[in-house]
């Protein structure tokens, strides 16, 4: 479909927008509504943008008084939270003002009258639920068997993923609307290439490996650090994890020290878009070492802003990289340090997948995932 107005009202489900500190399915959603309304189209956020911003303060505030109070944290302030929060959200008290809804979460969708669509991004809740909390697990499992079944369309970001909602989930392949994503808006900016910022200076001087994404075991880090332990006997240079912490991640962020790496493998924690950005345009190295994805973000980023990348062999990274990547199968440190070796080795290797990198991330866009769920849109209100 060209870019023209859908002539219906969307509500859109922004929970994620309101984390205090912004993942891959917080940047999903809020590049998705920003493209669009700039299509025309009448899409409204459960969360306003001063719920938001009002909402992740409350969450910034939580969050430094657990650290604070540790296994004493008070209870009533997490209710507090979720009081403020079912107040201000729309999605059960207004959805029936809306022709479509549009859910983005791993929520139970609302009762509704009206048609909707879900995003499902993968199953690895399903596919390895040791890497979750388990209570975590059983809960987004069930939510999303109930989302599939209740959805008129489902939106996935890889072929693969497709397959499995197909013949795990038993959804109807003709339901099933594959979409992907682009790299973040904030990866466009280019810093000046000669001048290394403060931001990455507070970690390091040295060259750099780098890794953006959760400290989680889906992640891949233990390889990670293993494989750096062997590049590092053979290049002076740093491995930078940045992310937050997401969950079952002490013996990852324990296990630097177990190999003796000392202060050459940095866990920077959250860090902000500027930062990010410079970590990534200043990169030796990006590595993506997942056991499973869905899509997979922080590749397509790294090759925005030119970096040479490095991924694990997986469908959704075959698909969504192509030729501008090297692979190594997930578990195998050996290939891995290879891989980063070699490009560690060869500036004219670098070059050639910086260049492959910024080919392959400009042919995607946030425009078109917009025009693509809006086609979407269309498909879950005529049928």
């Amino acid at each position: 479909m060209a870019e023209a107005e859908l002539p219906v009202r969307i509500l859109l489900n922004t929970k994620m927008l309101m984390c205090a500190h912004k993942s891959g399915i917080g940047y999903y959603v809020f590049n998705l509504r920003k493209e669009l309304l700039k299509a025309g189209v009448d899409v409204v956020p459960t969360l306003d943008d001063r719920s938001v911003s009002l909402m992740s303060s409350v969450g910034k505030t939580s969050a430094r008084l657990r650290a604070s109070f540790g296994k004493f944290y008070p209870p009533f302030i997490k209710r507090v939270g979720e009081a403020a929060y079912r107040y201000l959200h729309k999605k059960d008290t207004a959805v029936s003002a809306y022709d479509l809804y549009h859910e983005t979460s791993l929520e139970p969708m609302p009762v509704i009258q009206t048609r909707s669509v879900c995003s499902i991004y993968d199953l690895s809740v399903m596919r390895f639920p040791g890497f979750f909390p388990e209570d975590f697990a059983e809960r987004a499992l069930r939510n999303m068997i109930k989302n599939a079944s209740e959805a008129r369309r489902i939106i996935v970001n890889t072929s693969f993923i497709r397959e499995e909602v197909r013949e795990i989930l038993k959804v109807p392949d003709e339901r099933i609307d594959v979409i992907p994503l682009a790299a973040s808006d904030f990866c466009g900016e280019v810093l000046h290439p000669s001048v290394r910022s403060e931001d990455i200076k507070k970690f390091t001087e040295k060259d750099y490996v780098l890794f953006v994404g959760t400290v989680e075991p889906r992640k891949n880090l233990k390889t990670l650090i293993k494989a750096f332990k062997e590049v590092r006997a053979k290049h002076d240079v740093a491995l930078i994890i940045a992310g937050g912490f997401g969950w079952l991640y002490d013996d990852i962020i324990s296990y630097p020290e177990k190999l003796g790496l000392g202060k050459d493998v940095i866990f920077t924690k959250y860090v902000d878009e500027r930062t990010i950005l410079s970590l990534y345009q200043f990169a030796s190295v990006f590595v993506y070492p997942s056991v499973y994805e869905g899509f997979g973000m922080p590749p397509l980023e790294a090759m925005a802003c030119g970096a040479p990348v490095v991924v694990s062999d997986i469908p959704p990274h075959r698909e969504v990289s192509g030729d501008a990547a090297l692979y190594f199968t997930s578990e195998d440190h050996g290939a891995l340090s290879d891989a980063i070796v070699r490009l560690l080795s060869s500036e004219s290797l670098r070059t050639e997948m910086r260049q492959r990198g910024l080919r392959k991330a400009n042919e995607y866009s946030w425009r078109r995932v917009a025009a693509d769920t809006i086609r979407t849109y269309e498909k879950a209100l005529n049928n």
